[in-house]
Parts: C-alpha cells; sequence; structure tokens
C-alpha cells in the first residue's frame, strides 16, 4: 500500500503562522482592553478582524483540497480512510469547540461562546467532505453561500435557537450576547472557495507555481512553526495572556 506523501508547503504552513500569530495580536489587545488596561485601537482591531478570520477558513479549504490531492489515483481503501481521517479530523475540532462553550459559560458567563471560531472549522471540514470529492461544485455552492451568508447578516433575527445561529440568523446585536461567533454561512462559503483555490494552485504533491526556496531563513522558519503548532497555538495562548494580565493588576 503507497501512504500519501507527508511533504507540506511552507506558504500554506507561514500563512496559517501569519493568521495566528496576528489572532494572538488581536487577542492581547481586546484583553489589554477588558481589563481596563489599554483602550482597544478601533482601528488596527477592525482590521484584524477583517483579515485574519478569511484568511483562516481560506487555509482550511487550501489544506483539505492539498491533502485530498496528494491520495488522488491511490486505492478505493486508502481514499476511504483518507475521508474518515479528515471526518474525525473535524469531529476533533468541533468537540474542542464545545469545550470551550462549557468554559466560557463558567468564566465570561455574560458572553459565553454558543457557536465560535472551532465549532465552524470542526463542522465546516465535516461538510467539505463531499466538496473534496466532486470538487467542480465548490465554485458554486462557495459564491451561493457567500451571498446567502452575507444577505442574512442583515437580518434581525430575535429569539434564535442554537440551529438559526448555526447558520447565521442572529438578533442585530449578537455581539453583545457572544464574544465569539462564527456562523456557517457565510463561513463555509469561504472554506470552499479555499478549497477552489488550492485546486487551482496545487496538483498531487507539487505547485502549479514557481517559489524561491526561504525555508532556511530565521522569520520562515517562525511562521513555519507557528502553523504547524497552530491549533495548539489557539488552545493555550487566551489563558496565557488573561492569566498574566490579571497577575499584574493584582
Amino acid at each position: 500500500m503507497h501512504k500519501p506523501s507527508s511533504k507540506r508547503f511552507i506558504e500554506i504552513d507561514m500563512l496559517r503562522g501569519l493568521a495566528i500569530i496576528l489572532m494572538i495580536f488581536g487577542h492581547i489587545l481586546w484583553d489589554l482592553d477588558y481589563f481596563g488596561l489599554i483602550p482597544i485601537n478601533n482601528i488596527i482591531y477592525s482590521f484584524l478582524q477583517k483579515t485574519v478570520p478569511p484568511l483562516f477558513f481560506l487555509l482550511v479549504g487550501i489544506s483539505l483540497i492539498v491533502s485530498k490531492k496528494k491520495i488522488e489515483n491511490k486505492s478505493f481503501k486508502e481514499e476511504k480512510d483518507y475521508y474518515k481521517r479528515i471526518f474525525v479530523r473535524g469531529l476533533k475540532v468541533f468537540i474542542l469547540g464545545m469545550i470551550f462553550t462549557a468554559f466560557s459559560f463558567v468564566f465570561i458567563s455574560d458572553k459565553p461562546v454558543f457557536f465560535g471560531v472551532l465549532h465552524c472549522i470542526g463542522l465546516s471540514i465535516i461538510i467539505s467532505i463531499p466538496f473534496l470529492k466532486y470538487k467542480k461544485f465548490s465554485l458554486i455552492f462557495s459564491f451561493l453561500l457567500l451571498f446567502t451568508g452575507f444577505f442574512i447578516s442583515n437580518l434581525n433575527f430575535e429569539s434564535p435557537t442554537i440551529f438559526h445561529l448555526v447558520i447565521g440568523l442572529h438578533p442585530a446585536n449578537i455581539w453583545k450576547y457572544t464574544v465569539d461567533y462564527f456562523p456557517l454561512l457565510p463561513w463555509f462559503g469561504v472554506t470552499l472557495l479555499g478549497i477552489v483555490i488550492g485546486d487551482f494552485l496545487y496538483i498531487e504533491d507539487k505547485r502549479r507555481f514557481r517559489m524561491p526556496d526561504i525555508s532556511r531563513y530565521r522569520p520562515a522558519k517562525l511562521f513555519q512553526w507557528a502553523g504547524q503548532h497552530s491549533l495548539g497555538l489557539y488552545l493555550i495562548h487566551q489563558p496565557i495572556i488573561a492569566g498574566t494580565l490579571l497577575i499584574l493588576i493584582m
């Protein structure tokens, strides 16, 4: 049996590393404001909110299709095992999101996390499986979901159920009730767009474009390392930041 290629593309890891570092920086700004230490810079924070999440979800889709290409033309069993791994990966991320929800009801009960970034990424990974198999539908559905998501985001849906929140129907002042909210619409559409982009840029374990070797440069190594450990950094960064600030203000 042939194992899928373990080759990683440094540019994907670096972009993911950049996204996680920018996200941590944004959370530092938010925490400093939350604890009354330094007022938040709305221009910088707004820029981070508009750029970092789309980059994350695009990279989810790109990473999925790149890993899928590595098992193309392999046996049926290998393909079946691949989809099983993808499903389990998405389920694990979603469960981590549920754990975050439980903690949020304890530590930030005034603004708990109902359906945050981990919930959305985990569910998006699972729902992406058919689109990895039938890639030609990804572009159509990505634009359809993006358009629908942007349209319903302007609707004022009072007293939503969890189902409504998951798909993107929410009160106009949703951030009054939660600190982390990423509905499937439009964010699953961004993931599908990432699949389309990844399908265009990569073929099997090769790039469709030329790129110089930057792996020997220290900044590249830093961003690459952060990208390869993005989930772990996401899980630990907020307790470390908040804990440090609590110690400083005591």
